[in-house]
């Protein structure tokens, strides 16, 4: 039967290239077979390219489903919107962005974007089902499951645990080193619920936050350890702890030489009572590590919501105003990559030339490095996993 090779429905002739072949070279029906048989293998070959490391920031219809283990009759197909769909092509260089309205937006700046992040997680089933689960369970329980989740899908692959492959390889006992950064979660909070979150934050996690208390032991932890030369805070997002700002301010007054270190989401620079952010991280010398896992407006917002995009692009150009990411200026601007599916990501060099290059064009954004980061199979990601079969492939 005439079929496209990746579809189910059968094509327009033009749009089946080994039948266009045929017919435009006048074969009869075995050669026709042979040229279907040679498509096959070309196919095959393009698919195997498209497993190669690339520098996309998005995966096209070949590596999105790189870890599939279902075909397109499965539930899937009805979910067009699976954080692992898009249609950025492999060759990042392809892309072009359009310039199509203004992006220092400052009537952004002063406007939350906490109940448009409720009402997402309200209309979104995943995230209820999974709320039920907690209520149901409790979050020991559900962390022992996804544990116990994770450990068979090792298993079925012959992985065998951490302190075991030591062992069998003659690594001698682990010893702990003096520590030189000190990385602390001061709250889970945030005015984001992205679909990948490892700590699961969101504008529903009012509770889980450092107190004045404990910000003021991590102080005195810092001024006992001098070997420490970073401290890395984040969060949810860190800023919107209301003992941020002292446990900079503090931290600095103690240490000038040390390097502190904001994980941001740049959304957050627009929430009330956070106008003044950026002057404040500007004037504590603060380094920025900021959240845009794509240069394109589509992926972004499927991964960490309706207009983030927009917001971020605005963030950054405030921080470039503010001397961030420019050379000689000593504010460092870090930007971060992390996959929207269940694949690892590309490049860190490669890509990070495409990130400046997009963002300098087209935006007019400039920033110091980029990082990117595989995703850790757990918590939200390890349930997007887990629902899709797709754990034990991607472990």
């Amino acid at each position: 039967r005439d079929v496209d090779p990746l579809g189910d429905t059968e094509p327009p002739p033009h749009q089946v290239p080994w039948k266009a072949m045929a017919s435009n070279m006048g074969c009869d029906k075995s050669s026709r077979l042979g040229i279907l048989l040679l498509s096959i293998v070309l196919l095959d070959l393009k698919i195997s390219a498209a497993f190669a490391p690339s520098t996309t920031c998005s995966p096209c219809r070949y590596s999105s489903r790189a870890f599939s283990t279902t075909d397109k009759t499965s539930s899937d197909q009805s979910r067009p919107d699976l954080p692992d769909y898009g249609k950025t092509p492999v060759d990042i260089e392809k892309i072009r962005l359009e310039k199509a309205k203004p992006w220092r937006r400052k009537d952004l700046f002063g406007n939350t974007l906490v109940e448009q992040t409720l009402s997402e997680l309200e209309n979104d089933a995943e995230f209820q089902a999974t709320t039920k689960r907690y209520e149901e369970m409790g979050a020991e329980k559900v962390s022992k499951e996804e544990r116990a989740i994770r450990r068979r899908a090792l298993n079925d692959i012959g992985t065998p645990s951490f302190l075991g492959l030591l062992k069998d390889r003659g690594v001698p006992a682990l010893t702990r080193k003096a520590p030189t950064v000190f990385q602390i979660n001061i709250g889970l909070f945030c005015n984001q619920a992205c679909a990948h979150c490892h700590v699961e934050s969101s504008p529903l996690k009012t509770q889980e936050q450092m107190t004045a208390k404990t910000a003021a032991q991590c102080l005195e932890l810092l001024k006992d350890t001098p070997s420490i030369t970073t401290l890395d805070i984040t969060g949810g997002a860190p800023e919107l702890n209301e003992n941020f700002r002292y446990l900079v301010r503090m931290a600095r007054t103690m240490r000038p030489d040390l390097e502190i270190i904001d994980r941001c989401n740049l959304t957050v620079l627009q929430e009330p009572g956070q106008e003044d952010l950026v002057d404040f991280l500007k004037d504590n010398h603060v380094r920025i590590i900021a959240s845009l896992p794509c240069y394109s407006e589509e992926n972004v917002d499927r991964q960490r919501g309706n207009g983030v995009f927009e917001r971020s692009i605005a963030a950054l150009l405030a921080l470039n105003e503010a001397g961030y990411g420019k050379s000689g200026s000593g504010l460092g601007l870090d930007l971060v990559y992390n996959p929207l599916g269940a694949f690892l990501p590309p490049e860190q060099g490669k890509l990070e030339v495409q990130y400046k290059k997009q963002l300098d064009e087209n935006f007019g954004i400039l920033f110091n490095s980029l990082f990117t980061i595989t995703n850790m199979p757990i918590k939200r990601f390890a349930d997007f996993l887990h629902r899709r079969g797709e754990l034990k492939e991607y472990m």
